[in-house]
């Protein structure tokens, strides 16, 4: 995907959320405050923190590659609620990958290690107790190892993909909760074998 497209999505998941702030804003000037109703008085009692951890073990091999390889990621969020409903915020991801591969059976042992990152912004709201919704523009960069150069190094490349997420979740809604999602990318290759769909496991504090 063209960086024109990935800023008219952008354009649009803003124009999207200013337009639910826009909303929100005029249905609580609506409301006539309870006292059941908890009052923000902060910046800091708009804020929830979440995030997921992963990990995993292929023996299968890695880009193409025969062999065995290990990895570890994080991926940290923090949201800010715009009420008791829409919250909106960024979220950024990492994952670690360390792989041993042999080109032959009788071949030196070469070793790979790579870092994904990518970055995006959210916007969730809450459709009943426990049930969310969720959209998500990210740009995510993995590298990925190709095959076999001269002295047994193994070639890398870099690659970068735009994800339009939208999905619903599952959330054990507590002070401290835990959450599953699945999401489905409006900008996967069509072209691929690989279907556009992401699953999360993750947990939050004050959502």
């Amino acid at each position: 995907m063209s960086h024109k497209s990935f800023l008219k999505n952008l354009l649009f998941l803003i124009f999207a959320i200013t337009s639910i702030v826009s909303v929100a804003q005029v249905s609580s000037r609506s409301k006539k405050p309870t006292t059941q109703q908890a009052k923000i008085t902060s910046f800091a009692d708009h804020l929830w923190y979440g995030g997921g951890f992963g990990l995993s073990f292929n023996g299968g091999g890695y880009g193409g590659v025969s062999g065995n390889t290990f990895s570890i990621g994080l991926s940290p969020m923090v949201g800010y609620k715009l009420n008791n409903i829409f919250s909106i915020g960024p979220r950024l991801e990492f994952q670690y990958t360390n792989g041993r591969f042999r080109e032959y059976s009788n071949s030196p042992i070469v070793k790979f290690n790579g870092l994904d990152y990518g970055a995006g912004v959210f916007a969730r709201a809450k459709i009943i107790r426990y049930i969310f919704a969720h959209t998500e523009l990210s740009y995510i960069n993995r590298v990925y190892p190709t095959g076999y150069a001269i002295g047994n190094k193994l070639e890398t490349e870099r690659q970068g993909d735009n994800q339009f997420l939208v999905g619903l979740g599952y959330t054990s809604n507590t002070i401290f909760s835990s959450e599953i999602s699945l999401l489905y990318d409006l900008l996967g290759d069509t072209q691929s074998t690989q279907l556009p769909l992401v699953y999360r496991l993750g947990f939050t504090y004050k959502f």
